[in-house]
């Protein structure tokens, strides 16, 4: 892993942002990444760094996010808004990191990964479930609840809800796209990762992801009675073929 991880204290996002780094030097020219739901942009400064070629367009509905995502990718280009209604073009690739969740019309977020998706572009999903499940104390029922009440008189920022499989094959198949592949990630070894020491982060890094990335060979089928043991669900589509 030349320079390091292409990101720290998340297994999914690391392995999808390598994949992502590979596709990219594959590629002569111009790689377009669309995020829908960037954050800060601390996901994708190293991608970035090392990938000139990479043009970046991340999607961040909350203003201090979105401010601090300009001045940490500089060269980016950051759209403080939604991702419904989103046209921006085709882009090789579709980014959704740890977002779903948070997302109140599932139906249209999917329309719109799906309209700017190249007919032979890839989408990297990935949506918690975990923090609904073990983490389920009385105050995090509260938040949920809370966010629930938010979302109804038409305050998004703060939503959040369990994103069941059965919910999410159908976003999916509405959505004219294919799951090609289905992993799991995030067991409590991200917990560990806290303790680690700075200087030993990386390679921890490394250590963690290829001990996930094994537990996956063993072929588990995600339910959503994983979420407990997975805190994190990983998908790769791609438009379908029918």
């Amino acid at each position: 892993m030349t320079g390091g991880p292409l990101s720290h204290g998340n297994s999914a996002k690391l392995y999808c942002l390598q994949l992502i780094e590979d596709a990219a030097a594959r590629t002569d020219g111009e790689f377009r990444v669309l995020d829908l739901g960037c954050g800060t942009g601390s996901n994708t400064v190293e991608l970035l760094r090392r990938r000139p070629n990479v043009r970046y367009v991340g999607v961040e509905p909350s203003r201090p996010e979105a401010e601090q995502a300009r001045r940490a990718l500089p060269d980016a280009e950051i759209l403080n808004q939604t991702a419904y209604g989103l046209r921006v073009g085709p882009a090789h690739v579709v980014v959704s990191f740890s977002v779903l969740e948070h997302v109140v019309d599932r139906s249209r977020y999917f329309e719109a990964i799906r309209s700017n998706l190249r007919p032979d572009g890839r989408v990297y999903l990935n949506y918690d479930s975990g923090h609904f499940v073990a983490d389920a104390d009385p105050i995090e029922r509260a938040k949920t609840f809370a966010s629930h009440v938010l979302a109804r008189i038409g305050s998004e920022s703060h939503y959040r809800a369990l994103v069941r499989d059965r919910e999410f094959r159908t976003l999916v198949a509405d959505a004219g796209l294919d799951i090609v592949e289905d992993k799991v990630f995030n067991t409590d070894i991200k917990r560990l990762y806290r303790l680690v020491p700075e200087p030993h982060r990386d390679v921890f890094m490394e250590r963690w992801l290829a001990f996930e990335l094994e537990l996956n060979e063993f072929g588990f089928e995600y339910r959503d009675e994983l979420a407990s043991l997975f805190r994190t669900r990983n998908v790769i589509l791609a438009l379908s073929a029918s």
